[in-house]
């Protein structure tokens, strides 16, 4: 029995140095919670021992218990995401299959206040007003910009308040100040306009039309959608007088109050106008162009406009008449205005007019051989043809007035790409990059050891794969990346041989022979023992490189020496005492550990 005691004891004690010797029966223990206040949706982490395999982490108050979505976890710590869980006092605790941790308090803070709706979106003082939402609770205040409303009643997710008598009429916000922050929400101060009645119901351009009903103060008329101007309206809370401009058209009257708040007249207005548009012979065009334009009572035309321009005319028959497209500032739908001694009647939308293409981009500004690329600019409306190149490539999509996509093609070079339309044409300010095989005409140095830079002239080298010959990886890169000119770092393992250039092409171009240089190593030399005259044999690697071989500890140069079979054979020189013998090639000096002994 002792013996198993102290098996027991042993066994807890080798736990404990391992995991603390915590029993997995046990439920999870919580003793750690930071940060111990946050807002909803942010992080928090838990720290305590036994959490197991699946924890689950409760967020609970008086009112509900929610699980938060665990983040990551461990034994001994748990990420979680703080859930939706009413503001105020909280405890959090961990539970698991074996049970569940004593709990921890923690403050859910109040987010700032959120508004999903307003009924009604407008009002006059007085009117109650019902604001939904979220985290309208811990209330401070409301009001309508500074003034303060009166609160009826409220609750987390809905207020119910009057508008303040002092409230200023117009469009303004409700402003929704609690513990966790302020909101605001647009408000118009103002009753809904109504129509009742329209008189007369056919009227003349010029006369006078007589609109009533109810909250029409600050209100705008308009007859079949164009606005009469505030002088030539006389406005009341319940009848506006108005004048219907010349130009006006039979349609609904509608009176906008703060330019929200519309009403509409049971019944169409009668406008008795000429002349009359009926269509243009043509939708689109540019300057200079010649456009038929039908319809009736077009004798007496004094003036056309497109949009705000007055184009050059000539009567041909009362139901016709031949305009000529003025110049226009830039590409836009145009309204064409008939006006004549009978009143004016306006199209809108009736014509296209479009200019000359603007300055266009190419994307990307490199791009391989029959590959799409993507041009964009101002005006690129009814492009015609575009050419790359100077050759003509087919169109593949379009995003009216502001996009192109063309390909690449197979032959092209370097050069412009070009937009044309009827107006003119457009052409990039820098020319496309028609990538190629990579073009090697410099290396500087061609010698060089691992570590050190080394630059490559030519073309087509942007973003290029460099890579030394005797490694598979691409150089890295030595601080300057063209495409005339790229600057690599020697690699630790590279070795004397061309380089391999690979682009986007996937078409690699292969360079004439590089040297890497590296300091000899390994060196050894037999025999240990020599007289003047005698020939010794130098083994050791990267002796291929070996420019000088030196005795008396470096100070004295060797004659002769000759490498064959990764070996120097060298005669001791005249002068040569006892001493290291010292190899020199590009990337340094190296000595021999052992001296060689000259004997007499």
């Amino acid at each position: 029995m002792k013996s198993a005691l102290s098996y027991v004891i042993l066994s807890c004690f080798t736990l404990a140095m391992v995991a603390g010797c915590r029993v997995q029966s046990n439920p999870p223990e919580l003793t750690g919670l930071t940060p111990r206040q946050a807002f909803v949706g942010e992080e928090a982490v838990l720290k305590g021992y036994q959490f197991g395999t699946d924890p689950a982490v409760l967020f609970s108050n008086s009112e509900t218990s929610l699980a938060a979505p665990i983040l990551s976890h461990d034994d001994n710590t748990i990420r979680v995401r703080i859930p939706l869980i009413a503001p105020g006092p909280a405890r959090v605790q961990v539970r698991t299959d074996e049970g569940t941790s004593d709990p921890l308090p923690f403050i859910v803070q109040q987010p700032s206040p959120s508004v999903a709706t307003i009924t009604p979106g407008n009002g006059l003082p007085g009117t109650a007003v019902v604001i939904a939402g979220n985290y309208l609770n811990q209330l401070i205040r409301v009001r309508f910009n500074e003034a303060g409303a009166v609160i009826k009643d409220s609750s987390a997710q809905k207020l119910t308040v009057t508008v303040p008598t002092n409230a200023p009429r117009g469009p303004l916000s409700i402003i929704i100040e609690t513990a966790g922050g302020q909101t605001s929400f647009p408000f118009i101060v103002a009753g809904t306009p109504t129509i009742t009645a329209v008189s007369p119901v056919s009227v003349r351009a010029g006369g006078d039309l007589l609109i009533q009903g109810t909250n029409l103060t600050d209100g705008v008329v308009r007859v079949n959608g164009l606005a009469i101007f505030r002088e030539q309206t006389t406005v009341k809370d319940t009848e506006i007088r108005a004048r219907i401009p010349d130009n006006a058209t039979s349609g609904p009257v509608t009176v906008t109050v703060f330019d929200k708040l519309v009403a509409t007249s049971p019944q169409p207005v009668q406008v008795v106008r000429q002349p009359v548009l009926a269509n243009l012979n043509s939708r689109e065009g540019i300057q200079g162009d010649k456009v038929l334009l039908n319809g009736f009572n077009l004798s007496t035309v004094s003036g056309v406009l497109f949009n705000t321009t007055a184009a050059p005319f000539r009567v041909i028959s009362d139901t016709q008449l031949e305009a000529t497209v003025p110049a226009l500032p830039a590409p836009t739908s145009v309204t064409v205005t008939l006006s004549g001694v009978g009143g004016s009647f306006a199209e809108n939308n009736a014509f296209f007019f479009y200019t000359i293409p603007g300055a266009i981009t190419v994307n990307p500004a490199r791009q391989l051989r029959e590959r799409a690329i993507t041009i964009t600019g101002p005006n690129l409306h009814r492009i015609q043809e575009v050419r790359v190149s100077g050759q003509p490539v087919p169109i593949t999509g379009r995003v009216e007035g502001s996009e192109l996509t063309v390909n690449v093609p197979g032959n092209a070079v370097s050069g412009p790409v070009t937009v044309t339309n009827r107006a003119g044409t457009a052409t990039t300010a820098r020319p496309l990059v028609v990538v190629q095989k990579p073009v090697i005409t410099d290396i500087i140095p061609k010698v060089a050891r691992p570590g050190e830079r080394v630059v490559l002239r030519g073309d087509f080298l942007l973003n290029a794969q460099i890579v030394f010959a005797g490694t598979t990886a691409p150089a890295a890169d030595g601080g300057r990346n063209e495409d005339t000119e790229r600057w690599v770092l020697v690699p630790t393992d590279a070795q004397t041989g061309p380089l391999r250039i690979t682009n986007a092409t996937n078409d690699p171009t292969t360079t004439e022979l590089f040297t890497v240089l590296r300091v000899v190593t390994n060196v050894d030399f037999s025999p240990k023992t020599a007289k003047v005259g005698d020939e010794l044999v130098i083994t050791g690697t990267n002796l291929a490189s070996v420019q000088d071989v030196r005795f008396n500890n470096g100070a004295l140069a060797a004659t002769r020496f000759t490498l064959s079979n990764n070996t120097i054979r060298v005669t001791v020189p005249t002068g040569a005492i006892t001493g290291q013998i010292c190899l020199i090639n590009g990337a340094g000096t190296t000595c021999t550990s052992a001296n060689v002994t000259i004997s007499r």
